[in-house]
């Protein structure tokens, strides 16, 4: 019956399998506790073992580089973590490999592996400045470029021209209708590193709402999500013309009683002010009637 002693020793395997994972899950925890009781050679030993067993174990090579490092064995770290990278293939085993070379003195590979982590992503600008085991390196030009790169990563939307296209709309407003009437107050705030502005907005008639504004990298154009205090909702889509930024909705366009095509403009005015201007078309852009027209004048009192 060679089909019944096949899946016998498939499950005979598959349960030795199960019970090799079960006991390594249990010395990694156990070598884990060690590692945060800083009792780092009980840790190594373990850690030592366990990839006896299973030479590919990529979190127990990178475990015992952090152990070996926080011993000063550097060259043991090196080699640890440099076996880690094989498996972990995200920027921070890398990091802490250009780390751990420079606190060895090697500032050529400690360099070469900062790039690396750089190229791959590694975004932790504030932390790379106070990191006291590249200070070897701070003096270096290369290092000021990776360190550039790094705040990139960490700050995408500082970095890209078009995330601050539409920073003339952030500030504190006072808004007046066309008859110079208040029709409401407006606070616009740059978000989430750059990457979100947010419009805050109070009507002078009690009504409330909010935007949320940001450039989308994959379609290479603005977007807004406008909600209010009813729930009523709205989202355009535009970009930057003349200036000005353009928007469009289309949520209303196939309405079966009024269906209208919808857009705004925020036309930058200087430094002090902006308009907004909404209108509607029935016609598919022909022609256009207004909705609003306000005037967004920067608050200099701001108590």
């Amino acid at each position: 019956m060679p089909v019944l002693k096949n899946a016998l020793m498939v499950i005979i395997t598959l349960a030795l399998n199960i019970n090799l994972f079960a006991q390594q899950s249990s010395d990694m925890d156990k070598a884990n506790q060690y590692l945060q009781e800083k009792k780092y050679e009980e840790a190594i030993q373990i850690y030592k073992a366990i990839l006896k067993k299973d030479d590919s174990n990529s979190m127990a090579w990178y475990y015992l580089g952090s152990a070996e490092y926080s011993i000063k064995n550097y060259k043991e770290a090196i080699s640890a973590y440099t076996k880690a990278s094989e498996g972990l293939t995200g920027p921070v085993v890398i990091y802490n490999l250009a780390c751990t070379y420079a606190l060895s003195g090697d500032k050529k590979s400690a360099l070469k592996y900062l790039k690396e982590a750089a190229d791959k992503g590694f975004g932790q600008y504030q932390s790379m400045i106070g990191d006291n085991d590249l200070a070897a390196l701070k003096t270096e030009k290369r290092f000021k470029d990776i360190l550039e790169q790094v705040k990139i990563n960490g700050n995408p939307c500082l970095a890209r021209e078009e995330y601050s296209q539409f920073n003339f709309w952030v500030g504190k407003w006072d808004v007046t209708n066309p008859a110079c009437k208040h029709a409401g107050d407006s606070e616009i705030d740059l978000m989430n590193n750059g990457c979100t502005i947010v419009e805050n907005w109070y009507g002078a008639g009690g009504f409330e709402g909010k935007s949320f504004n940001y450039f989308d990298t994959t379609d290479n154009m603005w977007h807004q999500f406008w909600i209010n205090q009813n729930a009523q909702k709205i989202t355009f889509e535009g970009k930057l013309v003349d200036g000005n930024m353009v928007y469009y909705s289309y949520d209303h366009v196939k309405d079966s009683t009024n269906p209208y095509l919808e857009r705004l403009t925020f036309f930058n005015l200087g430094a002090d002010k902006v308009r907004q201007f909404d209108e509607r078309s029935t016609d598919k852009g022909k022609a256009w009637t207004v909705g609003y027209d306000l005037t967004y004048t920067r608050k200099t009192n701001l108590d």
